[in-house]
């Protein structure tokens, strides 16, 4: 076992968005950086990798949107005057607050509205591309742009950025304990590698390597029975490593520890995601579409309150209340064109509603009498898939609010789903500096956080596209801070 040592200015522990824009922050700010991937450099990225949607407020079309798009066409560009509306930060704070049930802490969400635009800019004069966004509201993340090649592009671009900056980035290095010198201060941490401990000295720390999601007994601590067992939407690697060695020195826990990000995922995904998979190749998004039911052939959700990226996060979870966790998507013909990317999805389809019930194994009586009352309760009006279109039903005990079309036209089609974990809500304190804060409420000097590891902005839900504007927010204040506080300044 080898016990080395090795001197830096900021030590980034974690490498997906946050820990990226913290780590290039950093060193654009002059310090001599290292940032730690726990996972080997084919797997590197953490969670990153997987998504890549970015929800920011813009008010100019002209000024904010179109420079995000140096290679717009004139017939994309004269769509987008003709449909895109501002997303505003008044509106993001105020979506981010209704889906939080009014819990999210409002000193980072302010933060974390206001800083959207200028760090999609830094985005931007880094290299990355956004496209205009082609779906409708009621598929898209209600906003103007997607970014190009999403998250895998953002991250291994972003790595060649780090590289270039001189970030030494070190790959299978577990960071398994902070430490801190005779006043308390985080002066680096112990590190677990391949060929032994080291111990990796710096003037901060930053702690970017997200939730404990990958972690089967603290899922089954914090979020309940059941939970143990869930698929992971996402890397291994997120075991709660920053979590435990914070909380061993008195930082606070924050945030809603027993909500996570869940949503509906192919009853038949592997255990977790690694960069060899397609990134959306599970996803079972077409659930507001839908009427879902359980194994005894009864729906226990409204699928439709609300546009799909207010409410896919929330999905999984009530599909892991139901019996042995899984459901099942119901369409028919009318609804084939949203079952974006469910060529290969594990299911049926069939001519009859009984076929189908026997092709799923679902008990026939039960299941057609819960599509029957269903297709008497749908109500007149107009379907629009576009928006919310209030086209609901009437007198069920659980009611769908929008996009309630009878089930009546063949092919009839079923999907199996779970849940699969995304990430997990609660965390640690920091304030808008990005700084760890202690149970006793003050900073921990040298310790700062950032991503998915961070509480208090997400409660029981999320707008889709917030988590990672969070962690490039407030990436870039922990980068920019600890390099600061690295090279003398305050």
């Amino acid at each position: 076992m080898s016990d080395i040592e090795a001197n830096y200015e900021v030590v980034v522990i974690g490498a997906g968005n946050a820990g990226l824009a913290a780590a290039i922050t950093a060193a654009q700010s002059g310090a001599k950086v290292a940032m730690l991937e726990k996972g080997p450099r084919d797997l590197r990225g953490g969670n990153t990798y997987f998504t890549g949607e970015f929800r920011f407020g813009w008010r100019s079309l002209e000024e904010d949107i179109l420079p995000l798009m140096p290679k717009i066409s004139e017939q994309e560009l004269a769509a987008m005057r003709e449909r895109v509306v501002p997303y505003t930060q008044e509106r993001f704070y105020e979506d981010v607050m209704r889906v939080s049930e009014g819990r999210s802490d409002p000193d980072l969400l302010n933060t974390l509205v206001t800083e959207s635009l200028p760090a999609i800019q830094w985005l931007r004069s880094l290299g990355h591309e956004w496209l205009p966004d082609q779906r409708s509201p009621g598929v898209s993340m209600g906003m103007a742009v997607t970014l190009n090649g999403g998250g895998a592009r953002l991250s291994d671009r972003e790595f060649d950025i780090a590289a270039k900056l001189g970030v030494d980035i070190r790959y299978r290095n577990i960071a398994m304990e902070l430490l801190r010198d005779a006043k308390g201060r985080v002066n680096g941490v112990q590190v677990l590698t391949p060929e032994g401990f080291t111990r990796i000295h710096a003037k901060a720390v930053v702690l970017a390597c997200g939730g404990f999601e990958s972690h089967a007994g603290m899922r089954a601590s914090y979020l309940g029975p059941g939970w143990d067992a869930v698929k992971v939407r996402g890397t291994p690697f997120n075991t709660g490593d920053g979590l435990r060695m914070a909380w061993d020195i008195g930082a606070q826990a924050y945030g809603n520890l027993t909500a996570c990000h869940a949503s509906p995922q192919d009853a038949g995904r592997p255990p977790f995601s690694v960069r060899t998979q397609t990134a959306w190749e599970y996803n079972r998004y077409a659930y507001p579409w839908s009427v879902m039911v359980n194994i005894h052939g009864q729906r226990f959700v409204d699928e439709a309150s609300d546009l799909r990226p207010y409410t896919y996060a929330k999905t999984g979870r009530a599909i892991m209340a139901q019996p042995q966790g899984v459901a099942f998507q119901i369409l028919d013909k009318k609804s084939e064109d949203m079952l974006h990317g469910y060529n290969n999805a594990t299911g049926a389809r069939a001519d009859t509603l009984a076929q189908l019930a026997d092709k799923l194994g679902l008990e026939p009586g039960p299941f057609l009498h819960t599509i029957n009352e269903y297709n008497k309760a749908v109500q007149a009006g107009d379907y629009d898939s576009r928006r919310l279109d209030g086209k609901r039903t009437q007198g069920l005990a659980i009611n769908k609010s929008n996009w309630a079309l009878p089930l009546d036209t063949p092919p009839f089609h079923g999907y199996s789903v779970s849940c699969g974990i995304t990430f997990t809500y609660g965390g640690l304190r920091i304030n808008t500096d990005a700084q760890v804060l202690s149970n006793w409420e003050a900073p921990i000097p040298g310790l700062y956080a950032c991503g998915e590891i961070v509480g208090g902005l997400f409660y029981s839900n999320y707008p889709g596209g917030s988590g990672m504007m969070q962690g490039a927010v407030f990436g870039r204040r922990a980068g920019a801070n600890a390099a600061k506080l690295a090279r003398g300044g305050d």
